[in-house]
């Protein structure tokens, strides 16, 4: 049968979908593009019809499965939002994917590997610079425009992920009950309100 582009593409989203399952449970450095392939019902050499390698398999399934989807599929028209709105909108969105089971799942197995510096370490600081820049041009826009008054758009940035991280950490690997007393609305309301808003009175 002719690869078609729907073909292609039905069969590039069935070998993430079963790469995720597989690094979910084996990890990326453990995982093997013989367990991938069982994993989707394929050979394993028709994995290398559509990826050149399992890392160039790990960096579609960042782009596709993780926050950075969002970068892509983000309307135009988004950028015109207030930035509370805006804010408020992409880090509810962000907890949707990042709290979802599969993701959950790959997170508990994944972050073992970045503390003790696999092969996958450059993997995520490039998803990193991505989101960071995606941000950054947003609050250096609204700066320009008066909406922010002037700020450092990279420490900003970090300060925002860096909550979310810890609130996904907390609550996912550690099961800390204090965090997950919260819903995600509130923890993104809490966020946004402490950087936006601040705590001290003006």
């Amino acid at each position: 049968m002719a690869r078609t582009p729907k073909v292609v593409e039905d069969r590039r989203e069935q070998i993430i979908d079963a790469a995720l399952r597989v690094f979910a449970q084996k990890g990326y450095s453990k995982a093997t593009n013989k367990d991938i392939a069982r994993e989707a019902g394929i050979t394993p050499g028709l994995i290398y019809y559509y990826f050149e390698s399992k890392e160039a398999l790990l960096n579609a399934l960042i782009e596709t499965r993780t926050p950075l989807q969002l970068l892509r599929s983000m309307p135009p028209e988004a950028f015109n939002l207030p930035p509370e709105t805006f804010l408020r909108m992409l880090l509810r969105q962000v907890f949707a994917i990042v709290e979802s089971e599969s993701m959950v799942k790959l997170i508990r197995v994944m972050v073992p590997e970045f503390i003790h510096g696999t092969s996958i370490t450059t993997i995520p600081f490039h998803a990193f610079e991505r989101i960071f820049a995606f941000l950054g041009s947003y609050f250096e826009a609204k700066v320009a425009t008066g909406e922010l008054r002037p700020l450092d758009a990279s420490l900003t940035v970090q300060t925002i992920v860096g909550c979310m991280i810890g609130f996904v950490l907390r609550r996912q690997l550690v099961r800390d009950p204090i965090a997950l007393a919260y819903t995600q609305e509130q923890i993104v309301d809490s966020i946004v309100n402490t950087v936006l808003l601040g705590i001290l009175p003006r």
